[in-house]
């Protein structure tokens, strides 16, 4: 019970430093607007981004550690570590060359780990209700990484830099909002099974 609560803790927090990244929609499009600003925009985009994907991929690999299922926690790991890996190359290694338009393929991506780390929780969890929602948040991941991969492939070359950067933004945020609501309800669920322990889980 304490580890699971652990679980959804990191998941929590992951959630919320989506939507602190996801935030910067707020600023960033409005920087580039101006031509003059451009270069500073993508800068702090890719710069944002990129330090977004280590800390989340250290979050994914710190939650490995707390899931029973051998499967579960093997997957975590494999998608913290490549995650870690990707934004640790951008960062220090192809900065330079990055292009904003490469976070709507690496959305797709993460969209794609998340969605089978959730089918993949989901085969594991306790209890049917729980899978539930993980199904869900699994499909809903897989519709967007089919969704952004479609943009990147087919409509990526006629985007301005401010709309990319809306659409990356757009994801966090909608990422976030998910994570933090299926963790939420997951430690209300376990609280209440603690703190009642014959009454059926959420």
């Amino acid at each position: 019970m304490r580890r699971d609560l652990h679980f959804w803790a990191v998941m929590l927090m992951r959630g919320f430093i989506a939507l602190l990244a996801g935030s910067c929609v707020l600023v960033v499009p409005d920087l580039a607007r101006t031509l003059l600003l451009l270069p500073i925009a993508i800068v702090i985009s890719i710069l944002g981004l990129a330090t977004y994907g280590v800390i989340d991929s250290v979050l994914v690999l710190i939650s490995s550690f707390m899931t029973e299922s051998p499967t579960a926690r093997v997957v975590l790991l494999i998608q913290g570590s490549a995650g870690i890996g990707l934004g640790l190359l951008l960062l220090f290694v192809v900065f330079e060359q990055v292009k904003l338009e490469w976070f709507l393929s690496l959305a797709a991506l993460q969209a794609v780990s998340t969605g089978i780390g959730e089918i993949v929780v989901a085969r594991h969890a306790p209890t049917h209700a729980v899978s539930i929602w993980n199904y869900a948040a699994g499909a809903v991941a897989l519709v967007a990484a089919i969704a952004y991969a479609v943009v990147r492939i087919g409509f990526a070359y006629a985007l301005q830099q401010r709309q990319i950067s809306w659409l990356v933004y757009a994801y966090l945020v909608a990422f976030g909002v998910a994570l933090c609501l299926t963790a939420a309800r997951m430690i209300y669920a376990d609280r209440e099974a603690f703190l009642h322990p014959s009454a059926p889980r959420a």
